[in-house]
């Protein structure tokens, strides 16, 4: 993407104006999708990180997550991230345990993330349980961080109802007993 047309689309998904707003986290969306996004981006995600419109925090979290994935060379918000983890959204809150582990992967994080993500464990959407399981697991893979209380929570929902809580479970606590 040409720079000029990308910082447009940075302006443009800060705007006041939804309409445009929703149409730009959509083409940098597609962006994301496609590894065309660059960390040029992350500054005005990171301002929608804080929306109080759950849609428009859901879109910056995933596209960010997806960022990450993508293994985008930036200055990650991390304390926005770790905020996200309490948010009111299921979504929001699973996009923020991806994004989390997806940064771990490229041996990216912060030791706080650790406390925030061990809490999101807690969760009633095993959606939300699963990403984090698979995220503090990533953690203790790459980054050789992890905790006590993380390891006892991850031993209980190894017997979660849900199947995909209980292997993203099983998968975190065998790397953290290494």
């Amino acid at each position: 993407m040409v720079p000029h047309e990308l910082e447009k689309l940075n302006l443009d998904v800060i705007s006041d104006d939804a309409e445009v707003r929703r149409s730009a986290l959509k083409r940098m969306d597609d962006l994301a999708r496609s590894k065309d996004l660059d960390t040029t981006a992350v500054p005005s995600l990171t301002i929608l990180l804080g929306s109080p419109e759950t849609e428009d925090r859901r879109r910056a979290s995933r596209i960010m997550a997806k960022m990450a994935q993508n293994k985008v060379e930036a200055f990650w918000p991390f304390d926005s991230l770790n905020a996200l983890t309490e948010d009111k959204d299921p979504e929001v809150r699973e996009n923020a345990a991806w994004a989390l582990g997806e940064l771990a992967c490229m041996r990216v994080g912060v030791q706080s993330s650790i406390a925030f993500l061990t809490e999101l464990l807690l969760d009633r959407e095993a959606m939300v349980r699963g990403m984090t399981s698979w995220a503090l697991g990533q953690f203790a893979d790459r980054l050789h961080m992890t905790s006590p209380l993380a390891m006892e929570r991850l031993e209980r929902l190894v017997y979660d109802r849900s199947p995909y809580v209980s292997k993203s479970a099983a998968y975190a606590l065998d790397i953290m007993r290494g």
